[in-house]
């Protein structure tokens, strides 16, 4: 899969070089079609990449809550959104900042589809276009250094 990556607050200055190297690795390495059920193929095989790389299971955020992100490999915490609608982006932003100002991260990184992909996956999906679009516009509340990646 091509790869294409977002800066957010510094966050290609915060994650470390060698994480986002592994990153772009394991996504450039799935040689999945995208198509409508495709979704859960492309989260499978991103999240067998990255445990490979040592990135943890899915992690909550707190020991009192079920609410959970996809990965944390050190200080970066990491969600992933391969089909899910427009409404995930918001909840994943809220954990990942939730994450940093408790000071159980330093930075972020979000793997989601392009527009063209998302399109393909099905409707209303994340994209980054939008996402990128809507982070800039909310940098004073989400102000977490972060990377998003975005594959197609």
């Amino acid at each position: 899969m091509k790869c294409f990556a977002d800066d957010h607050c510094g966050g290609f200055a915060t994650v470390s070089n060698a994480l986002q190297e592994d990153i772009r690795n394991v996504i450039e390495a799935v040689e999945i079609k995208p198509t409508r059920s495709a979704s859960a193929d492309f989260r499978d095989a991103f999240s067998r990449g990255l445990h490979a790389k040592g990135w943890s299971a899915t992690t909550t955020i707190s020991k009192d809550s079920r609410i959970s992100i996809s990965s944390i490999k050190g200080t970066t915490g990491l969600c992933m959104q391969t089909g899910g609608n427009m409404a995930r982006m918001y909840a994943d932003w809220l954990k990942l900042q939730h994450l940093y100002v408790t000071g159980k991260i330093a930075c972020g990184v979000m793997i989601v589809p392009s527009k063209p992909t998302a399109k393909l996956l099905g409707d209303n999906i994340v994209n980054a276009s939008r996402l990128v679009q809507e982070l800039t516009l909310f940098s004073k509340v989400i102000h977490i250094p972060m990377i998003i990646y975005s594959f197609e």
